[in-house]
């Protein structure tokens, strides 16, 4: 047994859709401020709509004041364990114990990111924007995201080569980032190339 260290570079070829799960928590800010507009007795203003939708994005975002946008690496992790077995035949409870992040954020690139110094630049431009018609409980309703084009990240994970081999985290990596992809409402998004080469 030995840990090895191979460096990921993800680039997408889909747009990305981010959702961040914060808002499932009640005490949640964006939670918070989300419920004082939906439970207006008085009906909801077009201000009222507008801001609920600037509210969904901004709750869905992976964002950090240092580091910008990014992408979790646990998204990463959890992709390469699930496709563990259908690619090498690696159990997902052996596949965990043996890769492990380095870092718990990786910085995402993407198209105009340049415009970007802080999160209301995303909030406010529509090009970081991707509104869909939804079904919930029996009706559509509108729901927004954070998107990003062009994107990519990059990180180093480390493997325990006597559960997975170089080869095998090359293939299984390449394989759950061109037809799983990350993000929600994959593989429809986010779904994109993997290169893996060895540190």
């Amino acid at each position: 047994m030995a840990i090895q260290q191979a460096r990921i570079t993800v680039t997408g070829f889909a747009p990305l859709l981010m959702n961040n799960p914060q808002t499932v928590d009640p005490f949640n800010k964006y939670t918070k401020l989300k419920k004082a507009i939906t439970n207006k007795k008085a009906g909801k203003t077009e201000d009222d709509l507008i801001e609920l939708g600037n509210l969904e994005t901004e709750g869905k975002l992976f964002f950090d004041d240092e580091v910008g946008v990014y992408v979790p690496t646990r998204w990463l992790t959890e992709a390469i364990v699930m496709a563990g077995y259908t690619t090498a035949k690696i159990g997902k409870d052996k596949m965990r114990g043996g890769l492990f992040s380095t870092e718990g954020k990786a910085k995402l690139f993407y198209r105009d990111m340049d415009k970007v110094k802080t999160i209301t630049d995303i909030i406010m431009n529509p090009v970081f924007r991707n509104r869909m018609l939804l079904p919930q409980k029996g009706v559509r309703v509108a729901k927004d995201f954070p998107m990003y084009h062009d994107w990519s990240f990059s990180t180093i994970l480390e493997y325990d080569d006597s559960v997975v081999d170089f080869n095998g985290l090359k293939a299984i990596t390449e394989r759950t980032a061109k037809y799983t992809g990350f993000g929600d409402f994959r593989p429809t998004f986010g779904r994109s190339t993997a290169e893996v080469t060895s540190v």
